[in-house]
C-alpha cells in the first residue's frame, strides 16, 4: 500500500505509475490523480497543443497517418457508436446529404439548382414523409433533375409504392414498352 500525495488516499502500488526516481520505484501520485491533472492541463492549453500537433503532422505526414489508422482501429466501436448516435439525432440532415450525393453521382444536379433551398426542403420534411423527386432521377423512361422544383413531400408508404415508375403526365407503360420494341427492332 502507498499513500497518494495529491488525494491522501492509501491505495495498492499497482495503482501508481512506475518511476525509478523514487525509492520504492513508483511515483507519488496515483494514476487517477495523474489522469485528472493531465486532463485539466490539456483543457487549459488546448490552443498550444493543437498548434504543436499541426506542426508535427506537417513534419511527419506518414507517421501521423499511421497514428490515425492505429487510433481508428483501436476505437472503432466507440467511433461507430458516436456516428450512429449523430445520424439518429440528425436524420433529416443526413437524408439531405445522402440524396445529394446520389444525385451528384448521377450528374442530375444542374448548375442553376439552389442548394440552400434543397437543403431547407430536406430540413423541413414533416415526420412520416419522404422528400420525393416528382420526376424520378433514374427510370427506364425518363431522367429527372435534382433541383428544388422537382421535390415534394410524400408519405413514406406512398413514396415506396411509387418507386421510380410513376410521374405526373406519364404515358401509359404499355405504350412506352411498345414504342421501345418498335425502335429497338428498327435499330
Amino acid at each position: 500500500m502507498k499513500t497518494c500525495k495529491r488525494c491522501d488516499q492509501s491505495k495498492p502500488k499497482s495503482l501508481f505509475r512506475p518511476d525509478p526516481r523514487y525509492r520504492d520505484g513508483y511515483g507519488s501520485w496515483c494514476v487517477e490523480c495523474h489522469r485528472e491533472r493531465n486532463s485539466s492541463w490539456a483543457k487549459e492549453n488546448r490552443a498550444r497543443l493543437t498548434a504543436k500537433r499541426a506542426e508535427w503532422v506537417a513534419a511527419n505526414p506518414s507517421a501521423a497517418n499511421a497514428v490515425d489508422k492505429k487510433w481508428k482501429a483501436a476505437n472503432k466501436p466507440q467511433t461507430s457508436a458516436r456516428y450512429k448516435a449523430w445520424r439518429l439525432a440528425h436524420l433529416k440532415h443526413d437524408a439531405a446529404r445522402v440524396t445529394a450525393r446520389k444525385a451528384a453521382k448521377l450528374q442530375a444536379v444542374p448548375k442553376w439548382a439552389d442548394k440552400s433551398k434543397i437543403s431547407e426542403i430536406y430540413k423541413n420534411r414533416p415526420d412520416g414523409c419522404d422528400v420525393d423527386h416528382i420526376v424520378p432521377l433514374v427510370s427506364p423512361f425518363v431522367c429527372g433533375l435534382h433541383w428544388e422544383g422537382n421535390l415534394q413531400y410524400l408519405p413514406s408508404a406512398e413514396n415506396q409504392s411509387k418507386r421510380n415508375f410513376y410521374w405526373p403526365d406519364m404515358p401509359r407503360i404499355e405504350n412506352a414498352q411498345r414504342q421501345q420494341k418498335l425502335f429497338g427492332d428498327a435499330a
